[in-house]
């Protein structure tokens, strides 16, 4: 009886969609030969051996749920891989047979077919999504030297993403439709091969259609300026706006908005004004977008952190799209990956379509990331839908997606208050072919062809060609936002709403990029404004168009504008002002920018040591609260070290001060930014009566922050 059973199951376990899904599991366990977190994680630096014994211990159980949803996904593709297989084959063993050569082989020779076919429909997927969005192969491929870099190169340089698709798909049919005097009759071979196996090919057809990237947007020209009103000055107050939309991009420089990495923004901005010296006062994500979104400095609404606790986020922040809500809005946020933090948040959005993160999430994608023969079909529609984890990943942040996504919730219902949050033009600068070739240079064959990845590990030092490197691929990141914001403002256009609705581009900071020595990042320290000056335009269609202010204005300033232009009001106060006056061109009464940095995320060489307090490594001042989803929080005994050890701003419209913390006390440089936009030499000495009114101000300021006191120069805590 068990023999009798074994034969009737043999054809069924001896057939090419089983022999696909072995061969995809196959695959699927060679790229999960690791652990999900090594001990010797390079990316991790001197803290993955610690990390991972967390991992082993804490964390088994989400390893094995997450390794039985890829089993389970390699086994589903390969069924569709090896049926798909099996149908060719068969399509073409009946195309010989009606061209009178006749069968080849026996069922052995059928399978063994059927098996090379799998295999190559893989590499065809694989090396077309390697081309599309090499980032997410480079790991295993280009940073392994020798035949896997080449091969790469290859894809990426020499074919790219449609030669390797039009000759992918030419083979397959070639090799389907068989000897050429049978292909008068290809369609009656077609249905009678389909009726005796699988419609594998149909399920290939949809899974190719979810495969194919969204294809690169033609260039679509910035909207038209819409006919001047009647007199603007000041014409907002007439009437209450129906909708407002923010369009921002996260780590994106003020000096980025320029015709060639930003055209088409560029060109919408003189439908309104642009303000050209906006500062953020905390640059980084999480505390910069409550700030933008409250009008309240960090020290008022409680985040001043990219780590914040339960507790400091589970609180009434009064923030603009809570009001919105309130006063009859639709509010809603779209990103990706950097737009994690509005999952963890609660400022009012009715819709929240971004990722999640804890540390949890960050196990799921380390187990995701090494699954690169999956890859190609888990980074598709379909693919998200089944793992949300994929829009969490840094090397598949993807502009078109995200702006699909906002223009879905741009037909719902009205007054909408709608904010689009891209996380492109953060590092690693992973933009999608073809904007990440766009601006670097071809002949580069350094470890930053395709992205710049930043880890907990020491970086080396970096020559000439590799900060050209990284610039280039910010570029080419920053030009895709500018398309994707383009697809955004083109739907209001089409749908009629730009008459109705206020559009606001701006971003949560700007981003160092080897400046004059002073390394890469944002947030760590103040030198230069490359981190702290972003791009600020507002087109409101009843104000006047092509302003441009020159005042310096803050963050705290876009939610007071906001509440104004919209006619509502937040129930505390805020630390900002409203910047309406400057929308038809009148002035303000000046105020000064301050800014303080966040933790150090690592190594900076390019800021001397004796600038900057000792502060232990970030995953030494991190911990996990696992009573909330096992967030990671700063430590609560690392709070006093970290807020003693920031540097600190305060500037005019000419002037800036740095109060920099060190062990042998707080020094003081003040920079005229008018003569040298740089910040190379310090003038503290020449200008005594500047130094004296900018630590005033700065230290008015950031005493407010009733947990502060000053003690001789140092502004301290408290306890």
């Amino acid at each position: 009886m068990l023999r009798l059973r074994l034969q009737r199951a043999l054809p069924f376990v001896a057939s090419p969609p089983v022999l696909g899904a072995l061969t995809m599991l196959l695959l699927a366990s060679l790229a999960a030969k690791e652990p999900v977190v090594a001990e010797h994680d390079a990316a991790l630096g001197a803290q993955a051996e610690a990390i991972a014994r967390i991992v082993q211990q804490q964390f088994a159980g989400e390893i094995r749920r997450v390794m039985v949803a890829i089993v389970a996904a390699a086994a589903c593709i390969g069924l569709v891989l090896g049926g798909a297989a099996g149908v060719l084959v068969d399509v073409h063993d009946a195309m010989l047979e009606r061209s009178g050569v006749g069968r080849r082989g026996g069922p052995r020779w059928r399978l063994a077919r059927a098996l090379a076919i799998t295999l190559a429909l893989e590499a065809w997927f694989l090396f077309e999504a390697m081309a599309r969005r090499p980032q997410l192969y480079a790991d295993r491929f280009y940073a392994h030297g020798g035949i896997w870099r080449t091969t790469q190169v290859l894809v990426t340089d020499v074919f790219g993403p449609f030669l390797i698709a039009s000759l992918g798909a030419a083979l397959f049919v070639a090799y389907g439709l068989g000897l050429p005097r049978a292909w008068p009759r290809y369609r009656v071979v077609l249905r009678q091969a389909l009726g005796r196996g699988t419609h594998a090919l149909g399920l290939l057809a949809a899974l190719l259609s979810m495969h194919a990237a969204p294809p690169a947007p033609a260039p679509t020209p910035a909207p038209a300026p819409t006919a001047a009103p009647r007199d603007r000055a000041l014409a907002m107050r007439e009437a209450r706006p129906m909708n407002v939309l923010i369009l921002a991009a996260d780590s994106l420089r003020a000096d980025r908005l320029n015709a060639r990495t930003m055209p088409k923004t560029d060109a919408f901005a003189a439908r309104g004004a642009r303000f050209e010296r906006a500062y953020v006062s905390l640059p980084r994500t999480f505390p910069s977008w409550v700030t933008l979104l409250t009008g309240r400095y960090a020290h008022h609404h409680g985040i001043t952190t990219m780590f914040p606790t339960w507790r400091e986020r589970a609180r009434d922040f009064d923030a603009l799209p809570a009001n919105l809500a309130k006063a009859g809005y639709r509010t809603a946020v779209v990103s990706d990956y950097a737009g994690d933090i509005f999952s963890r948040i609660d400022l009012g959005f009715g819709e929240v379509a971004t990722p999640t993160f804890d540390f949890a999430e960050l196990i799921r994608q380390r187990a995701l990331e090494r699954q690169t023969p999956l890859l190609p079909f888990l980074d598709t529609a379909l693919g998200r839908a089944a793992f949300p984890t994929i829009r969490e990943f840094q090397t598949a942040a993807d502009p078109r997606v995200v702006a699909d996504e906002a223009r879905a919730v741009l037909r719902g219902r009205e007054p909408f208050f709608a904010t689009v949050f891209l996380s492109a033009a953060h590092f690693p600068y992973a933009a999608a072919s073809p904007y990440y070739k766009r601006f670097t240079d071809p002949a580069y064959r350094g470890r930053f062809k395709y992205h710049k990845p930043v880890g907990l590990a020491g970086e080396a030092e970096l020559d000439a060609d590799d900060v050209r490197q990284v610039r280039a691929l910010y570029d080419g990141a920053v030009l895709s936002v500018d398309d994707a914001f383009a697809q955004i403002l083109r739907e209001l256009e089409d749908r009629g709403l730009a008459e109705r609705t206020i559009v606001v581009v701006t971003a949560d900071h700007g981003e160092t990029l080897f400046e004059h020595g002073r390394w890469h990042g944002h947030g760590d320290h103040l030198f230069g404004d490359e981190g702290v000056h972003v791009p600020l335009v507002m087109v409101d269609p009843r104000a006047n168009k092509g302003v441009r202010a020159r005042q310096v204005v803050r963050d705290v300033d876009l939610a007071a504008t906001l509440y104004e232009l919209t006619g509502t009001r937040a129930a505390g106060e805020l630390d900002g002002r409203s910047l309406a006056p400057l929308l038809a061109g009148a002035t303000l009464e000046p105020k000064v920018a301050v800014a303080e940095s966040e933790l150090w995320m690592g190594d900076t060489p390019g800021i001397p040591a004796a600038l900057r307090m000792p502060v232990p490594p970030v995953t030494r001042l991190l911990s996990l609260d696992t009573e909330h989803h096992s967030e990671i929080v700063l430590r609560e005994d690392a709070r006093a070290l970290t807020t003693m050890a920031r540097h600190r701003m305060a500037r005019d419209e000419r002037w800036k001060l740095l109060y920099i913390p060190t062990r042998e006390g707080v020094v003081f440089r003040l920079f005229d930014t008018e003569n040298d936009p740089a910040e190379l030499v310090d003038v503290a000495a020449k200008h005594p009566a500047e130094v004296a009114r900018l630590k005033g101000e700065l230290f008015r300021a950031t005493l407010m922050d009733k947990r502060l006191e000053q003690r001789g120069d140092y502004l301290l805590p408290r306890e």
